[in-house]
């Protein structure tokens, strides 16, 4: 680990969103309480992709995530986040509004967090609160919530009125707001429909689109491999394996040391193999989605 005069001269290589050096996650240190939620951790993580974190109920993954705009702080390790900088614990209260525009977290049902009597305030009041410009701010509040399909006639109507979805998009737009160029969804498709899902979906990989870095925590593994460029499992205070959503549910070793399922196109795959051999190409051609997969496999049906 990097001592303090080490971590004050480090500057991020500008590729990264994000370089984490040794850190260790312990919960109620030194009492007859303590839990190790994470041992010491050196990872990077290269700028413009979607990262999916992945791992069973209590493996650390929203805790870890939690660091990233200083919810939490550990006295063990350094996180650098832009030219933010968390060196254990030692991060001043007057540098969060900084680190939180660079990192916008989008929690769990983050429409339980709608409070204005109006959309518009609402989406707002995140930029107000960070320093932007009232005009500025209404500014963006009003080109995200057209970008995430939120109609004008709405803008002044409460927000509690809307439907579940609806809502959800009103409280998404408000961290976009903000402008992060990091962007964080702890459950993103938990309670939605599928045509709420889909949406969602669709925010997530414009937002890869726009240059962000997205991270997402999900229990969906369908989603893992429909969207992921790189995942993240977690298990026994550690990384079990941080790769590529093919490699990580082919390797059965990981598979076996977690709850998780395959996504259910691979799992058709693996059936398919099971009945002729020839389908192994599947595994090469790596489909995410159905169609993907149909087109994959009328390739190999029709391949001499």
């Amino acid at each position: 680990m990097m001592d303090k005069k080490e971590a004050l001269a480090f500057k991020l290589d500008p590729s990264l969103a994000i370089h984490i050096d040794e850190l260790k996650i312990i919960f109620n240190e030194n009492t007859q309480d303590e839990v190790l939620v994470l041992n010491p951790l050196t990872i990077s993580f290269p700028k413009n992709q979607i990262y999916f974190i992945v791992g069973d109920s209590g493996t650390g993954k929203t805790t870890l995530i939690n660091h990233f705009n200083g919810l939490l702080k550990s006295k063990h390790g350094n996180i650098f986040i832009e030219d933010n900088k968390i060196i254990g614990k030692k991060f001043l209260i007057s540098k969060f509004k900084k680190l939180r525009k660079s990192v916008g977290m989008v929690f769990q049902f983050p429409e339980y967090q709608l409070f204005k009597d109006t959309v518009l305030k609402d989406v707002i009041f995140g930029p107000i609160n960070l320093g932007v410009k009232k005009n500025r701010a209404n500014e963006l509040a009003q080109k995200y919530l057209q970008l995430l399909g939120i109609p004008t006639n709405l803008f002044n109507r409460s927000p509690f009125n809307l439907s579940g979805g609806q809502k959800r998009r009103v409280a998404i737009a408000g961290i976009l707001a903000i402008e992060p160029n990091i962007v964080v969804f702890d459950e993103p498709t938990a309670g939605l429909d599928p045509v709420g899902i889909e949406e969602t979906l669709k925010i997530i990989s414009d937002l890869k689109n726009e240059g962000k870095t997205v991270f997402v925590i999900t229990h969906e593994m369908d989603i893992v491999l429909r969207l992921a460029d790189k995942v993240m499992v977690l298990g026994n205070c550690g990384i079990l394996k941080f790769d590529t959503p093919y490699n990580v549910f082919l390797d059965e070793d990981v598979m076996k040391k977690t709850s998780l399922k395959k996504p259910k196109i691979i799992s058709l795959i693996d059936k398919l193999v099971e009945r002729d051999i020839k389908f192994k190409k599947l595994y090469e051609m790596k489909p995410r989605t159905v169609d993907q997969l149909a087109q994959c496999i009328n390739e190999v049906k029709n391949k001499k």
